[in-house]
């Protein structure tokens, strides 16, 4: 598991800060990020960048490139597929335990948080929906109460998002999504932990194949 900085330090909010440009696209794939510029556009030392860098690095967010500069990661199609099969895999793996585990709040809240992505995909708030979506998946797992299954999803999340930069959002495609999150929360309330695993990996590769 990568370990972050305390965000109370130097290091911590740069690395906060550096984490959501890339997962925003203000860094692109392939740009250069070294310990000197960052340094000197955050008016830092060297030593908090260093372990900010370092601890990107960790996260797969930044890599190699030549003469060992780093640079952001790019998320070729082949690791756009993987990361669908790692959450294929992780996800479907708590939708059994979820159905045994969940609880009246669990339903209340899913279902808020469709309704917000419904309100959200008519408005046309493409960024609020795709963060709501995030939330969507996670708090779906975490009905299952399964910790290190949580652990492993908030660090893939970082890549599903990277994965979406820049893929083509119509309406009505979120729309498609808001019925298809409807469906997969009926099938946890009625406790059908196959048919909510068979459902959750079909919406899981398709949403990949839409994007």
């Amino acid at each position: 598991m990568a370990t972050s900085p305390s965000p109370a330090t130097k290091a911590g909010r740069l690395h906060t800060a550096l984490r959501d440009d890339i997962l925003t696209g203000r860094l692109a794939a392939g740009d250069p990020v070294d310990e000197a510029t960052t340094a000197a556009q955050h008016d830092i030392s060297r030593t908090p960048v260093r372990e900010a860098l370092k601890a990107l690095t960790s996260e797969g967010l930044l890599v190699p490139g030549p003469r060992r500069q780093l640079r952001v990661v790019d998320i070729s199609p082949e690791h756009r597929r993987e990361v669908t099969s790692l959450r294929v895999a992780l996800e479907v793996t708590a939708a059994p335990t979820a159905c045994e585990r969940r609880t009246d709040e669990d339903l209340d809240d899913l279902r808020t948080l469709v309704d917000r992505q419904r309100r959200q995909a008519k408005g046309g708030d493409v960024t609020a929906f795709l963060e709501a979506d995030e939330a969507f998946h996670r708090a779906l797992a975490a009905t299952a109460a399964m910790p290190t299954l949580m652990l492993l999803l908030d660090q893939l999340g970082a890549f599903v998002r990277l994965a979406r930069l820049g893929a083509p959002t119509p309406q009505r495609h979120l729309l498609a999504l808001t019925r298809e999150h409807d469906h997969l929360v009926d099938l946890l309330e009625a406790g059908d932990g196959a048919a909510l695993s068979s459902a959750l990996e079909e919406h899981i590769r398709s949403t990949a194949l839409r994007g």
